[in-house]
């Protein structure tokens, strides 16, 4: 499977930078046509990079094409 897409934008927009540190992350998987397959809300403190592995984990799981980062 290719890599899946992370999409960061509305992040961003709402926080004024990237993605970054140790929170609850909340990611959104959705599909090629744009439905929402699943939601991955990690139940503890994670750094960026080790909650974004789990997402794309799961997201290879659901075959998901595109990951978004909820602000």
């Amino acid at each position: 499977m290719a890599d899946v897409e992370v999409y960061t934008a509305r992040y961003e927009r709402e926080h004024g930078h990237p993605p970054a540190g140790r929170r609850f992350w909340l990611f959104t998987l959705v599909s090629e046509t744009g439905a929402i397959l699943y939601e991955v809300k990690l139940n503890e403190q994670l750094i960026y990079p080790m909650a974004l592995d789990r997402a794309r984990a799961t997201a290879e799981q659901r075959k998901a094409f595109r990951i978004i980062v909820e602000p």
